[in-house]
């Protein structure tokens, strides 16, 4: 039978097992007929794009297909596995017919209700999204006790020549610790913004766009942050392929506007910066794996002094049959806290992360390393006592 390596995040493996039986499922891709690599993308109504490549190797090796469908954003888990189902049946017959599931193999065709119609359908939205979130949750004991709230409302408009989005959003998080019969310490952070952008597609390689925000932050000492940065983007690959490659330069400047709830370690109430930013990224999914890596640099035009570099990576890479490695991790080099608070903070301020303490960088990192090996054609399933 036809050996499949199934590489997709969002797949549930279980239901294919059972519900598409004509070939044999293998944990190994290099021992695989044909490697099904799927990649997804977030459409403009916030549903799924979901690109199916089945590449040939051994026997096969040069065939290769693309299948692309898409699923709503009011899709279940149960109806995007099902459409994936039917996407992956399709894209694997034609190499099924050389094996021993031919002969029970057959078509199946479901006929559309009423004559269908070439006329594009009118949206009566214009292609708008809109989503409500509201999320909430208080846990405590006798001695403490925490709360938080999280609102948000976002709109979007993607299409291919505009890209639209605003988002406006309000958190907060309350803590409370009894640490005798007389202490009790309480504490309280709260952050609220809206933001914007705007892109016109330019090319398939080009796009300019603007971004605006407003936000508050008791954590970071802005009463309140206002600012606007249009810029311009090039991705080196096609837009239409980022779902398997892109390598992106993208260029931003413009005012940012800042008045702080209490004075900062430069004696500022208020100010307005003139800020840059570059940024930098490539991202590949190939059937060797992932690779992820981005670079953000911004400065104060005005003082070059004062600016902040990051780089972050992820990777996950197959090396050989069953082994595969995977690393994570961010740097940032600061030299931007021009929100500082002028006071000293206190032992409370510190331990309940009640505000921005100074630093010059932050890090963090990971990795991981996974090995299996044993038997490679195992497509039983057996559900029991799986809760």
């Amino acid at each position: 039978m036809l050996r499949i390596f199934l590489d997709c995040n969002r797949c549930d493996e279980e239901y294919m097992r059972q519900n598409v039986g004509f070939v044999d499922y293998v944990r190994d891709r290099t021992v695989a007929d044909v490697h099904v690599l799927v990649t997804t993308e977030r459409t403009g109504s916030n549903g799924l794009r979901w690109v199916v490549k089945f590449i040939g190797q051994d026997r096969l090796k040069g065939e290769e297909r693309s299948l692309t469908f898409t699923t709503d954003q009011t899709a279940t888990e149960d109806d995007q596995r099902k459409a994936f189902a039917r996407v992956f049946r399709i894209g694997l017959v034609a190499a099924a017919m050389g094996t021993t599931a031919a002969p029970q193999l057959d078509v199946t065709w479901t006929k559309p209700a009423g004559a269908a119609s070439t006329a594009p359908k009118k949206d009566p939205w214009n292609y708008w999204v809109f989503s409500v979130n509201v999320n909430g949750n208080r846990n405590g004991e006798k001695s403490s006790a925490s709360t938080s709230s999280y609102f948000s409302v976002n709109a979007n408009r993607t299409t291919e020549a505009w890209k639209i989005r605003s988002s406006a959003y309000r958190n907060e998080n309350t803590n409370r610790f009894e640490i005798d019969d007389e202490t009790t310490v309480r504490s309280s952070t709260h952050s609220w913004g809206w933001d914007g952008l705007v892109v016109k597609s330019l090319s398939p390689h080009w796009s300019a766009g603007m971004t605006a925000s407003v936000s508050h932050s008791s954590f970071n000492n802005f009463e309140r942050s206002s600012s606007f940065t249009p810029g311009i983007e090039f991705n080196v690959f096609p837009y239409k392929d980022s779902a398997r490659r892109s390598l992106i330069v993208k260029y931003r400047a413009g005012p940012t506007r800042n008045r702080y709830t209490e004075p900062t370690v430069y004696d500022k109430t208020s100010e307005v910066v003139l800020k840059h930013f570059v940024q930098a990224g490539m991202s590949l999914k190939q059937p060797w794996g992932s690779l992820y890596i981005s670079s953000n640099f911004s400065q104060d035009m005005k003082r070059p002094e004062r600016y902040r570099e990051s780089i972050y990576g992820n990777t996950d890479v197959r090396i050989f049959k069953g082994f595969s490695v995977n690393f994570y991790g961010e740097y940032n080099k600061i030299a931007d806290q021009i929100s500082l608070k002028k006071d000293t903070a206190s032992e409370t301020d510190v331990l309940l992360r009640l505000r921005q303490l100074q630093t010059n960088y932050s890090y963090y990192m990971g990795f991981g390393v996974s090995y299996s090996f044993g038997s490679i054609f195992n497509s039983v399933v057996n559900p029991r006592f799986t809760f």
